[in-house]
């Protein structure tokens, strides 16, 4: 895993880790609360070799190996039975051995022949008398008993006191603060453990970098999520953050489509609620306002939304101009006064919309207004839902797919493309919206989208509106595209 995208999970979800780690502080401190209170006093004993008369240095050598060997087996004796049941007898203690054995420590440094007795009671007297003791019995159990020869000589090892027990003034447990520590460490631990794996098992799309993982498509720019009510710029040529995102798309758009010239687009998504519609109608506003004529057609003939986003009638449109209703000049609308555009709403909901957008009256509709107009915007349904933007993605020049940051997982936006190449079409690039400005996700941290240098180029105006008929006139008599390129023919009658 990339350390960008492991920084970006653990900053994502660093809330979790905090609480986590609090949750593990609460438990240290619980744990430190609910342990008795206990005190504890020690003891040191020295073991070494009895002195005989007479004994020369190597003697003396010999008998330090000799005790430095046997101190492991003293460490043991001294929380054994034959130490402790003493013990418990001269203090009166009511527990067994092994119980009391759970309280008395005996531990040793390598080649020392030193060994520290620790006792814990609930008082600090008690401790104090208790280490005493054990060293006490200790003594006794290895000089008298252990090591004493069986002709009732002289044992061959003596046990002295170092450091004798004392009362002492502060309790060994519980040890708060080693438990807040603990409890922190463990918090954290479990905190970043659940982050990584959360984050690992998401598969939604957050920016830039997650799109580039899955696919070769260029990423032409990336639009902040929009707090407003009302999701469409104003077309005013005001300048916004949004709005500005919308012009980098612009420019991204004439460099990534530069040598095809192709104008007829169509805007879809992987699935609905992705802000396709949005993204649409922005963008065709930013063409506009850089002196391009735009037309946009509403092809969702399912879920139409682009006549209420920008109040416009939705009754006449381009499901009357496919079965001959209506003609196409009488049902195109103009938006906007300085930078206007003209869209075809969809017109009333059929009952096969794939059909229609499949015929070849579709693909007239698609030719008279991209030889009118310099762009032609086509606002297509979800791939994964319907087939309809697969189908009129072989009408048109190129596909623009858009992606919602948090609103598409990477299975699906994966589907969307073999969707599309399963026809022949490659998307002209991708287009992340909805994308955060805030976080580890914002534009600025997840890749920012350089907007080019280079101008769009001016178009002819839309106000002739002779030339614009003189050019419908001239494509209502042009051949359409071939069966082999028309997904589905439907009998249709289109007049101009």
């Amino acid at each position: 895993m990339e350390l960008k995208r492991l920084v970006r999970i653990l900053r994502k979800r660093w809330i979790l880790i905090v609480a986590f780690a609090l949750l593990g502080v609460v438990g240290g401190s619980a744990a430190a609360l609910i342990t008795p209170v206990q005190y504890q006093a020690s003891t040191r004993v020295f073991v070494a070799a009895q002195i005989q008369n007479g004994s020369t240095p190597g003697d003396l050598v010999q008998g330090n190996n000799f005790v430095v060997q046997k101190l492991p087996y003293y460490l043991d004796v001294a929380t054994s039975p034959r130490v402790l049941d003493p013990v418990i007898g001269s203090l009166g203690l009511d527990e067994t051995a092994v119980d009391l054995a759970e309280r008395v420590t005996a531990t040793t440094q390598p080649g020392s022949a030193v060994i520290e007795l620790k006792a814990l009671a609930s008082t600090a007297p008690a401790a104090q008398q208790l280490a005493q003791a054990v060293s006490e019995s200790f003594t006794d159990v290895v000089i008298n008993q252990l090591e004493k020869p069986a002709d009732g000589g002289a044992s061959p090892v003596t046990v002295g006191v170092l450091d004798p027990a004392v009362a002492p003034d502060n309790p060994a447990l519980p040890q708060l603060y080693l438990n807040l520590a603990v409890g922190l460490l463990i918090g954290l631990l479990v905190g970043l453990v659940t982050a990584l794996i959360l984050g690992l098992l998401d598969r939604r799309i957050y920016n830039r970098d997650d799109i580039e993982r899955l696919t070769v498509v260029p990423v032409l720019g990336g639009i902040p999520l929009e707090a407003r009510a009302n999701p469409i710029i104003s077309p005013d040529g005001a300048s916004t953050a949004r709005a500005e995102a919308f012009r980098v798309l612009r420019t991204n758009l004439e460099f990534a489509d530069a040598d095809t010239g192709r104008r007829s687009l169509v805007v879809t998504s992987s699935v609905s609620g992705e802000g396709k519609t949005t993204t649409l109608v922005n963008l065709a506003i930013v063409l506009a306002e850089s002196g391009a004529t735009v037309a946009v057609i509403d092809a969702d003939l399912r879920t139409p939304r682009l006549a209420d986003y920008l109040g416009l009638d939705a009754d006449r449109g381009l499901t009357d101009v496919l079965i001959g209703d209506v003609q196409l000049k009488e049902s195109l609308q103009s938006w906007g006064t300085q930078h206007p555009l003209t869209v075809l709403s969809s017109g009333k909901i059929p009952s096969n919309p794939s059909e229609l957008l499949g015929s070849t009256a579709m693909g007239t509709v698609l030719d008279v207004l991209s030889s009118s107009y310099d762009y032609v915007l086509i606002d297509a349904p979800s791939v994964l839902a319907v087939t309809d933007a697969a189908v009129l993605s072989r009408w048109t020049g190129g596909t623009i797919l858009v992606v919602g940051a948090n609103r598409v997982r990477e299975p699906e936006l994966l589907a969307a493309f073999d969707a599309l190449e399963a026809v022949g079409t490659t998307p002209l690039g991708v287009v992340l919206a909805m994308a955060p400005t805030r976080g580890p996700d914002a534009l600025l941290q997840g890749g920012g989208f350089a907007a080019a240098s280079r101008p769009a180029p001016r178009a002819t105006p839309a106000s002739d509106a002779k030339t614009s008929d003189a050019k419908m006139s001239d494509a209502s008599r042009s051949t359409p595209p071939d069966s082999e390129s028309a997904p589905s023919e439907t009998p249709t009658r289109v007049t101009w």
